[in-house]
């Protein structure tokens, strides 16, 4: 009876520690991913900055282009004030969208995230290492077990008489 008391010992300590290994796991995990998730943040906030940017130098190009055509009406031909303010709304804009263009390839590459990779290598080592563990206990077990039917083929017989 104590060697099952010893066994059902054995499988509650495996479990405990299959316990521990997964709360390990998760934290591993978390730790890795909380970084990458405030990156991917980063860069979706420089993807709506680049989009206001571009909302406005459209804006601008719109405002420029009511202009010119306004003062075409207008005047007719001589559109020479206006056509500077929309050269100007012009310029404007065009640098709007180099803003616009800078953050968005600036959060393309906060955006890109990465599998928990540590986190899979230490689940296959903890994997491995229970494989193996399980192994050993049944090897070890196998060779008790011809140990004790070797022991009892050697030991003397006592009958009741």
């Amino acid at each position: 009876m104590a060697n099952q008391a010893d066994i059902a010992d054995t499988i509650k300590a495996i479990q405990a520690d299959l316990t521990t290994i997964v709360r390990g796991e998760i934290e591993l995990a978390k730790a890795e991913l909380v970084p990458q998730a405030k990156s991917v943040g980063i860069g979706a906030g420089l993807f709506g900055g680049a989009g206001y940017f571009a909302m406005n130098g459209i804006s601008l190009l719109f405002l420029g282009l009511s202009a010119l055509v306004g003062h075409f009406f207008a005047t007719g031909l001589g559109w020479e004030p206006l056509l500077a303010a929309f050269i100007g709304l012009a310029i404007v804009a065009v640098v709007m969208f180099l803003i616009a263009g800078v953050l968005a390839l600036i959060g393309k590459n906060k955006v890109a995230v990465k599998g928990p990779q540590a986190t899979i290598a230490q689940g296959e080592q903890s994997v491995e290492a229970v494989q193996t563990a399980l192994q050993r206990g049944v090897s070890d077990a196998e060779a008790e077990a011809a140990a004790r039917k070797e022991a009892r083929k050697h030991a003397p017989n006592i009958t009741a008489g």
